[in-house]
């Protein structure tokens, strides 16, 4: 009896045993489950946290851009510019009577032979890579004016027409300057390039009256067509003001004692559908106009019109604008734009510089 009782002890004594291993393996999972969830919570937290930080910064940039873009300050690079559209029904063949006068710049071309081949791209935002390259564009012209001196010293002079003189080796070269003023650059790239068939834009009547004489004194008559108006987004006249060669296009300048002309204006699309950039690749298009550079690269690049152009020379004007950071930030748009098709030939940072049409 005495071993039964031992033996039944033993057996009870096993089984709360295993219970207790049970109760304790039981409370061990539900101790691992409880650090799992609170370290998942902890995780989906913080993420949480991080992402309604940075929305929050995003929120402060773009917020704060409006006081920021009243002054020069580039503390906060935000380039919140207008978009730039173009729809399709504007590219078309009812345009002013004096566009309807500009003779084709090739041979056999008609604008309403051509007009099918222009499109419009359609409306891209800059990709997240766009605006980290438009932001470092920024951030690397903060001292414009600095690098705007610099390139002065160190300009080649020559270069404006010296850098083209290969295009000499081409037939039929076709070369339209938009702002030919005095007729300062003209003479030059006719004689590297050899080109015949030249079209000069000249918007300020008494500018254009000594670029004309220019031309007969110099017998380029045969070679080169002029026109006494300017291009920009949309057609206007303008009251424009004379300082020597720092004539502003961007703005209406009518104060009382100044010397002001008036000057037309027409839209970019409707003068390149004219000249029959639609149906021919134009060689080199030649920019200095006083702020309409802008106008006219942020048109031509927003259709299929910048894809037959192999070379895109301009000056950068900082001098006509009053706001420095909306300078750079229309400084750096272009050149983001511009480089979608083409890439730097040679660069005097806010002085000159060509772009060549990629694959040239």
């Amino acid at each position: 009896m005495r071993f039964k009782r031992l033996f039944s002890l033993t057996i009870m004594s096993m089984k709360q045993i295993n219970t207790n291993w049970k109760r304790v393996i039981v409370a061990f999972v539900i101790v691992i489950t409880i650090i799992g969830l609170h370290s998942s919570l902890r995780f989906q937290t913080d993420v949480s946290i991080n992402t309604t930080t940075n929305m929050e910064m995003v929120s402060n940039r773009e917020s704060t851009h409006g006081e920021s873009s009243k002054t020069s300050s580039f503390e906060n690079p935000s380039c919140l510019l207008d978009p730039i559209v173009i729809r399709p029904e504007s590219i078309t063949l009812k345009m002013p009577p004096e566009l309807e006068k500009v003779v084709p710049l090739w041979p056999n071309t008609r604008a309403d032979k051509c007009i099918g081949n222009i499109k419009a791209k359609p409306m891209r935002k800059l990709s997240s890579n766009n605006y980290h390259s438009l932001y470092k564009c920024v951030e690397r012209n903060k001292q414009m004016r600095a690098m705007r001196d610099n390139s002065f010293k160190t300009l080649d002079r020559a270069i404006t027409h010296a850098y083209f003189k290969d295009l000499k080796k081409k037939q039929g070269v076709t070369i339209i300057e938009i702002g030919g003023y005095l007729g300062v650059l003209l003479p030059k790239l006719v004689a590297t390039t050899g080109t015949k068939q030249y079209v000069a834009l000249e918007p300020v009547p008494s500018f254009y009256q000594q670029l004309s004489k220019r031309i007969e004194d110099l017998s380029l008559q045969s070679r080169v067509t002029t026109y006494n108006f300017g291009l920009a987004k949309s057609k206007k006249e303008l009251q424009i003001s004379l300082r020597k060669d720092a004539t502003s296009l961007l703005k209406d300048d009518k104060r009382e004692g100044v010397q002001t002309e008036t000057i037309k204006i027409f839209n970019v699309v409707d003068f390149f559908v004219q000249i029959g950039l639609g149906c021919n690749s134009l060689n080199l298009l030649t920019i200095n106009c006083e702020g309409c550079e802008f106008d006219v690269i942020e048109i031509l690049t927003s259709t299929s019109l910048i894809d037959n152009i192999d070379f895109v020379q301009f000056q950068p004007h900082l001098i006509v604008f009053d706001d420095d950071q909306k300078y750079i930030c229309m400084y750096c748009r272009i050149r983001e734009l511009l480089a979608r098709t083409h890439e730097i030939a040679y660069d005097y940072p806010h002085v000159w510089e060509t772009w060549k049409r990629k694959g040239l």
